[in-house]
């Protein structure tokens, strides 16, 4: 739309122009010579006349800027220039300061944002290290090494039976009076570091299976823990910790098909894994390496012995047949046999103290 009008303008204009031409052009065809001077000379007068009076505004203008900043009728022409130094020194000395102030505060800020920074460069290098020590660790522990680590769980899982039917016998050996040692149950504790769940990421049902083992063990170790307060308090009645001690064997049997059960749907149920861990097995079964240089005393071998019937009844069914399962049974009451001997240091294996 302006377009539009500016073209009607310049039009306008151009035939303004136009026309004006024309009529001039006519105008001095049409005038005598006499009357054609006496044009001129009127035209001549009034340029000369706008001439002055535009120096005359250009006089009085400039005049009074120079009254603004100065009076000359009464400052010396020396000191007028002091004083113009003065005002120009006076102007670079606060464009200094300001220059200065300007100066100070984008220091001040670079050194805060230098701070942060700084701050920002450590924090990301924390970060840094840890990302790749976690990565380290993943490639450290693979998931074939998590495997074996469950397996040697399986004997871990066997000795915490034979020790916690030998400390059951001895109680009763004692009719109650006393209990074993607390590091006798802070050894049944599994440790929960040999099991890495971060080499299942990204692995959803392997990851689960893992999971649940996870939880199983820890609340074993939870267990373990009630078990002791209860057992070591005089106060509670015997069948309590009769029931403590059924919790404890029942969980070694529970735990111990728990694992057999994750490693076979993680890494397959194949002979050659059934075989891994039987032999896992086998070191404490053919070994018996606990009864070395160990002392025997009086009733030493006089105790409720486990049965057949009773071992049918755990999950030690899932690796072994029932004929080595009799065999399995007693090599299982010879170790505790040992447990409840003395050590070649003449102290007791299993060491009770008394409530009194």
């Amino acid at each position: 739309m302006e377009r539009i009008i500016l073209f009607v303008l310049s039009i306008c204009l151009c035939i303004g122009s136009s026309a004006q031409v024309t009529c001039s052009t006519e105008y001095f065809e049409n005038s005598t010579d006499a009357e054609i001077l006496n044009e001129l000379k009127e035209i001549r007068k009034n340029q000369e006349f706008s001439r002055q009076e535009r120096d005359s505004v250009r006089r009085n203008h400039l005049y009074s800027i120079l009254q603004h900043k100065i009076d000359m009728s009464t400052v010396p022409e020396n000191e007028y220039g002091a004083m113009l130094k003065i005002a120009d020194n006076t102007s670079f000395d606060t464009k200094a300061k300001v220059a200065w102030w300007i100066a100070i505060l984008a220091f001040i800020v670079s050194g805060v944002s230098m701070y942060y920074a700084i701050i920002t460069y450590k924090a990301q290098t924390r970060t840094e290290i840890n990302t790749q020590q976690a990565d380290k660790n993943t490639k450290r522990v693979s998931q074939e090494a998590q495997r074996k680590l469950l397996i040697e769980l399986l004997r871990h899982l066997y000795r915490n039976y034979v020790i916690t039917y030998t400390m059951r016998t001895k109680m009763s050996d004692i009719g109650y009076r006393g209990y074993p040692s607390e590091e006798h149950f802070v050894k049944l504790k599994i440790p929960m570091e040999n099991i890495h769940l971060d080499v299942f990421y990204g692995e959803d049902q392997k990851f689960q299976d893992m999971h649940i083992l996870y939880l199983n063990l820890r609340n074993y170790n939870e267990e373990v823990d009630i078990a002791l307060k209860h057992i070591i308090n005089p106060d509670l009645k015997n069948e309590t910790k009769d029931e403590d001690f059924d919790t404890l064997e029942f969980k070694v049997s529970y735990l111990t098909g728990r694992i057999i059960d994750t490693i076979y749907h993680i890494w397959g149920d194949s002979p050659m894994i059934k075989d891994e861990m039987r032999q896992a097995m086998n070191i404490s079964l053919e070994g018996m390496t606990n009864s070395t240089d160990n002392i025997d005393v009086p009733n030493s071998g006089q105790f409720k012995r486990l049965t057949l019937a009773e071992l049918m009844n755990t999950k030690y069914t899932m690796l072994y047949s029932d004929e080595e399962l009799k065999n399995f049974c007693d090599i299982f009451n010879h170790d505790v046999h040992e447990e409840r001997k003395k050590n070649a240091r003449n102290a007791w294996k299993v060491r009770m103290i008394s409530y009194e």
